[in-house]
């Protein structure tokens, strides 16, 4: 006789012998069952029905790898001493009583079960196609129920339930992991995941999911497709004055012809972007604020005008569509980048007319004529410090050569006239140098110039005797 033994669930914080979980028609559950680790090589089993007549979904001896049965996935980890077992593509035929169960040989009378409903919402499984280099925007709203719960994003794999995944913070901001970011907007009801700098790998199927406790998850799925596209510029970069106009075209693929388009800002944190109007028709201005949108979908071009241009409006923009996003799962598509740089454009400096300031008047420090040691406008403090220092030094070598050269020709003039002087005449000689010297000022360099004259024989036409 089979006998079922019957594991604690705590499915919520306040515990319980049975709890309600809620999951949604084309979406899945996550329940994990633990054992005594003396059960370790034991038969693990899922069953729906009483625990008297529980009527098996899957039962494996396989240990740490996912067997498959039908909808039903079951995992053993032998190490952690639980089992998983994951419901996928839920129908409301999967309403009822579950239990986790260990194939044992005896009676053993604990009797905890999981009641699952389904609410049926229509197929909440979706394709999202996005494109390499953009990024994309998933929604996904849950029930009043969880508005407290914790919420995760996460690739899901043939071997394992989930990898690469992000949890939402407990005070609604964004929860960043590498590209991935996820928020709870609670007072909306919803949560979203952006991914941005998308690459062809990330391709795949995602779990939006739930954390309803430890051992229990809900999730819906998105398969997300990639796709390569060079028919359209990734990346636009512009620049334009402050108080200027500017007007930006991005092209969009073929796929994204008939969705809304918009022109988002993204946030500092680089999460989600911001956006106030959409263009909906073809061909149609739609105008917010300084902003304008044109959809011309026969050239597959989204036209965005802004006009009276501030510092403020420098950063990050988007260019993308939508897709049913006030709907229940609705998604956003970023396929184009704009590097928007706003400066302010350099002010010319005043050239009004100076006026020749007289010896007995000075122009006040309130004067508008321009201060002739101020560097002029335009050319950095640096090069005019530069540009100081080198003619000072030059000024300054100047200086000490001009020295130089006059001491150099004292010393030759004093040594010529010490040469050229002999005798009864040597003071009268010194007498003529200093002389000539008061006459010629200070020019002492043609002192060596100069030539004495022959003194004759006859001392009384001696030139020096009648001076």
């Amino acid at each position: 006789m089979k006998i079922l033994l019957i594991f604690t669930l705590c499915l919520i914080s306040d515990g319980g012998a049975s709890k309600e979980l809620t999951g949604y028609s084309g979406g899945g559950v996550l329940i994990k069952c633990k054992y005594d680790t003396e059960y370790r090589q034991k038969q693990k089993y899922f069953c729906k029905g009483s625990w008297r007549s529980c009527s098996e979904q899957i039962k494996t001896g396989a240990k740490n790898e996912w067997i498959n049965s039908g909808r039903f996935s079951l995992f053993d980890d032998t190490k952690s001493a639980e089992f998983s077992v994951m419901i996928r593509e839920l129908t409301v035929q999967d309403i009822g009583t579950y239990y986790c169960g260990v194939d044992l040989p005896r009676v053993i009378d604990i009797s905890i079960r999981v009641e699952l409903k389904v609410k049926e919402v229509g197929s909440v499984s979706r394709e999202v196609i996005s494109y390499a280099e953009g990024g994309i925007n998933i929604k996904y709203r849950y029930e009043d129920e969880y508005k407290y719960k914790p919420k995760s994003f996460c690739k899901m794999g043939t071997h394992q339930w989930c990898f690469n995944g992000i949890t939402t913070k407990l005070h609604s901001e964004w929860s960043h992991d590498g590209r991935f970011s996820i928020q709870d907007n609670r007072s909306a009801g919803f949560f979203s995941v952006f991914i941005r700098e998308l690459i062809t790998e990330d391709t795949g199927t995602y779990a939006c999911a739930v954390v309803v406790s430890d051992e229990i998850q809900i999730y819906t799925v998105v398969k997300l497709k990639v796709r390569e596209d060079v028919s359209y510029e990734k990346s636009i970069s512009k620049t334009v004055h402050v108080g200027g106009d500017l007007n930006i075209s991005c092209k969009y693929p073929e796929s994204l012809r008939r969705d809304p388009k918009f022109l988002c800002k993204t946030m500092l944190q680089r999460a989600a972007c911001s956006y106030k109007e959409s263009v909906k028709e073809s061909r149609k201005d739609v105008n917010e604020g300084k902003f304008s949108l044109y959809d011309d979908r026969e050239t597959q071009m989204l036209t965005v005008s802004i006009r009276n241009v501030t510092e403020q409006d420098s950063g990050e923009y988007w260019c993308g569509p939508e897709a049913t996003w006030t709907s229940d799962h609705g998604y956003r598509v970023y396929f184009t980048q704009i590097n928007l740089t706003v400066t302010d454009p350099r002010v010319p400096v005043s050239t009004s007319k100076t006026t020749q300031p007289s010896s007995s008047s000075f122009p006040s420090s309130s004067s508008s004529e321009l201060n002739p040691a101020s560097p002029p406008a335009g050319f950095p403090a640096s090069t005019v410090i530069t540009v100081s220092v080198i003619l000072l030094l030059f000024l300054i070598g100047i200086i000490f050569l001009f020295v130089f050269l006059q001491k150099r020709c004292r010393i030759q003039g004093s040594a010529s006239f010490g040469v050229q002087s002999s005798g009864n005449h040597q003071k009268e000689v010194k007498d003529t140098r200093r002389h000539s010297a008061s006459d010629a000022g200070p020019i002492y360099c043609n002192v060596t110039t100069y030539k004495l004259p022959t003194i004759p024989s006859d001392p009384s036409q001696n030139v020096y005797a009648n001076m």
